[in-house]
């Protein structure tokens, strides 16, 4: 029992006065709240759930609250614990002696256009509000039990299920059913249940197939970028030199593709920029030490060439151009000192760079962030290799077509040239033969009065012999 001032009260007497508070013989003395507790609770937390539930709706409607538990039936439902809330339909109060005094009708239990006047639109809107009430309080409480199982308020259609809701069958045809006892309305149940599964399995293989495509798309998304940085770290590679390297990255297996994906990042980049610039900077300094070693050398060869041919007292009194090799190789000692502190210094630092970057390459290339990439760089790897190899071969069938056409161009000019020369020699061998038959061939008769039996015969005596 529970009183909107958290005293309590004795039932008989309570419901007694909610009777007696009425004046019509058939009016509403209680409402009733049926909640469904969730089987996942121990009995005292199901209490402490339904205490407080019961507490809220006396503070919020000021009226009185009488619960009670049930447990399961021992026929029915082993997960079916409940409660029944049984409120007054007027808020209470307690007079001076401490009895409770009854007064106006509770919102619940007002009319619409009553409720309007207190800007609540309708009396659905407050069923609503203790649905969501019940519905905070019990996933509080399954999450404080450490319960993974949350209930939800909304329909099945709200909640986007495409799942058909079974009938009320009522305490006699329950148990009707718990009998053996087949019922028209158990049919129906029945029959939605079947349909319900059938609808389940669909959506569960809708889900898996959306699911895979899903994947399927974000894999090949996580291809196209490894191509895509693949591709950009090698523009300077031609066609047969991407896939040669394409191929040999691929044949190294995994740690040879976990190794060049570390490579084309810009961490590495800079780690090995930075490595470069030191053996550079080295590099210039031995260029300075060898310089300033050859200037000494020059500078005391110099001098101990002059000191040879001269006496202990000249030597003590040196010309300027001796003084001045003396300074310089003194000043070249000076810069072999520095060159040789800066180089030492250098050296440790470029060992340790090595380390600390041997070390980090290490680390990178077997870091569990790239058990994905490696799949997917040696996907991409392989459609690289495979697009080389057709343009290649593309290359390849373009190149023999265009010899192939060359050599027919060629062949053509060589048939014009060899018809051209043909006809050349045709032409000389028909003029010979024009002018053989000009020097066969006697001369027409001139138009005289002479004999021409005496021109045949002057033609014939004339005439070149031909073996006659």
């Amino acid at each position: 029992m529970i009183t909107p001032d958290g005293q309590g009260y004795e039932r008989n007497t309570l419901w007694n006065g909610a009777e007696a508070a009425e004046k019509r013989k058939d009016a509403r003395t209680a409402r009733e709240w049926v909640l469904a507790l969730p089987a996942e609770l121990t009995d005292a937390q199901r209490l402490e759930l339904t205490e407080q539930f019961s507490r809220s709706l006396a503070e919020r409607f000021g009226v009185a609250v009488d619960f009670a538990i049930h447990r399961p039936g021992r026929e029915g439902d082993e997960r079916n614990h409940h409660a029944h809330v049984l409120t007054t339909t007027r808020q209470v109060s307690r007079d001076a002696s401490g009895a409770l005094v009854f007064g106006d009708k509770a919102q619940p239990e007002q009319s619409d256009a009553q409720l309007r006047k207190q800007g609540i639109e309708k009396g659905a809107v407050l069923v609503e509000e203790v649905r969501a009430l019940w519905e905070t309080q019990a996933n509080a409480a399954l999450e404080a039990a450490g319960e993974a199982a949350r209930i939800d308020r909304r329909s099945l259609k709200a909640r986007g299920i495409d799942r058909t809701p079974t009938v009320h069958l009522g305490p006699s045809v329950t148990a009707l059913e718990r009998r053996g006892r087949r019922t028209e309305g158990g049919n129906l149940n029945r029959a939605i249940e079947q349909d319900n599964e059938r609808k389940a399995a669909l959506t569960a293989q809708i889900i898996d197939l959306q699911a895979e495509r899903k994947q399927r798309q974000r894999e090949k998304a996580a291809v196209i970028a490894e191509r895509n940085l693949y591709l950009t770290a090698r523009e300077p590679y031609r066609l047969d030199g991407l896939r040669k390297h394409a191929a040999e990255e691929l044949a190294g297996g995994e740690a040879r593709v976990r190794r060049g994906i570390v490579k084309d990042t810009l961490e590495y980049a800079q780690k090995t920029k930075e490595i470069r610039e030191v053996e550079a900077r080295i590099s210039e300094e031995e260029r300075d030490l060898s310089y300033a070693e050859n200037w000494r050398d020059e500078c005391e060869a110099t001098i101990a060439e002059w000191s040879a041919g001269v006496g202990f007292f000249a030597r003590l009194r040196p010309p300027p151009e001796i003084r001045e090799k003396k300074e310089q190789a003194e000043q070249a000692r000076t810069n072999i000192r520095r060159s040789s502190g800066i180089l030492s210094g250098l050296r440790a630092t470029l060992e340790l760079a090595k380390k600390l970057f041997k070390e980090w390459f290490l680390a990178e290339v077997n870091s569990p962030k790239l058990d994905d990439r490696w799949r997917y760089r040696s996907l991409a790897l392989d459609g690289i290799k495979r697009e080389c190899d057709d343009k290649l071969a593309e290359e390849r069938a373009a190149r023999a077509k265009a010899r192939q056409m060359e050599d027919l161009r060629l062949h053509r000019e060589a048939e014009a040239i060899r018809k051209e020369r043909l006809e050349q020699e045709a032409q000389r061998q028909k003029s010979q033969v024009v002018e053989r038959k000009q020097k066969v061939e006697p001369p027409p008769p001139s138009s005289g009065t002479s004999d021409p039996g005496d021109d045949f015969e002057d033609d014939w005596d004339d005439s070149p012999s031909f073996g006659m």
